[in-house]
């Protein structure tokens, strides 16, 4: 069942005790045979049969600590886990699917984004491209419908709900940044898999301006107008390096820069998103906004983890590589995307450059 988004109270994931392995008994030693008497005119040689007992207790010894070694400890992990601290490592020579230790596929997920997760509150439901790839992926996992809960993350909140371990994965336009994938000592860095969609920048306008003509962006670096972003979002940083003038705090979520520029009384004149969001904005508020020409640069989404999640991690780049092999991505494209930019053939299929090795 998908469950109801609750930013304030997300769900408390369960914990599951270790059991500590039962420690093997060492094989006892096994007696020698007594040596054939020796042929006559031959000296039989002095200490042989005790020789080989205790060549016989050596090999048996030895096979006891083989066994002890192979199956691992699980000192500061799992009982047996060999990769330590490592999440998701199986107990045994072979790694365990994630849905072993984890029967429910807890995803974070934005609510607010049409075409890409907007959630229904009228069937309490989500839908949109980034839902239909977080089903996609479950399945590929072993998970049916009904074992995947969503839970709606803010852009400031989506590495917090990782790392407090609220969800498993986020999928919720998470652009791949090197500063998210190596956070500094008051950050929390995340891994991702992907890219499995590249997005254009752009900014958002009102449809009309009573004050300023704004045709391009370049009107909004030149006018000084104010622009609003999503805080911790990459254009929190980027824009102003580009001469832009942001508003002087940002909101959690681009849907209240959204409610600021339709508000007349604001001071926030455009609202600056990757291309698909706003064109999501475009299509569910027609006639009050519109999109300017889109900027330099791309914004690769990822699927989020914790990091050190090899097992979460291979399993997730497997589900993509399947996805974009096949025409489940360009359905997913076509049901969802491709009536608010226009074109019905997708765009090209990314590159997966984060899960090389997986």
């Amino acid at each position: 069942a998908v469950s109801t988004p609750n930013p304030s109270t997300p769900p408390t994931p369960v914990l599951r005790p270790a059991v500590p392995a039962p420690a093997p008994a060492v094989p006892a030693p096994v007696s020698a045979p007594a040596p054939p008497p020796p042929k006559a005119g031959k000296r039989r040689p002095r200490h042989r049969g005790r020789q080989i007992a205790a060549a016989v207790v050596c090999v048996a010894l030895l096979a006891g600590a083989g066994w002890l070694v192979a199956q691992g400890d699980g000192e500061d992990g799992k009982p047996g886990d060999r990769a330590g601290s490592t999440e998701g490592q199986g107990n045994s020579g072979s790694q365990e699917r994630w849905k072993d230790t984890h029967p429910t596929l807890e995803i974070g997920v934005k609510d607010d984004q049409p075409g890409l997760s907007k959630f229904d509150r009228k069937t309490r439901t989500y839908r949109g491209y980034d839902i239909d790839l977080a089903y996609a992926i479950a399945e590929s996992m072993g998970y049916g419908k009904g074992e995947v809960a969503f839970t709606t993350v803010a852009t400031d909140y989506r590495s917090t709900a990782l790392k407090t371990k609220q969800v498993d994965l986020v999928i919720a336009s998470y652009s791949i940044t090197d500063d998210r994938k190596t956070a500094g000592p008051d950050g929390y860095s995340v891994d991702f898999a992907g890219p499995y969609y590249e997005a254009s920048r752009g900014f958002l306008v009102r449809e009309k301006s009573a004050k300023y003509t704004i045709n391009d962006s370049s009107d909004l670096r030149d006018l000084g107008v104010e622009v609003c972003t999503a805080r911790e979002s990459t254009y929190e940083k980027a824009l102003p390096k580009q001469g832009f003038t942001m508003a002087e705090s940002q909101p959690n979520t681009y849907q209240d820069c959204l409610d600021k520029l339709l508000d007349p009384k604001s001071d926030v004149y455009a609202v600056a998103s990757d291309d698909i969001i706003l064109a999501g904005y475009v299509e569910a508020n027609p006639g009050k906004v519109r999109r300017l020409e889109n900027i330099q640069g791309a914004e690769g989404y990822g699927v989020a983890m914790r990091p050190k999640s090899p097992v979460l991690k291979g399993e997730v780049c497997s589900a993509l590589r399947t996805i974009l092999a096949g025409r489940v991505w360009e359905d997913m494209y076509k049901e969802n995307l491709s009536g608010l930019v226009g074109d019905k053939n997708p765009p090209g299929r990314p590159e997966l450059t984060e899960c090389e090795g997986y």
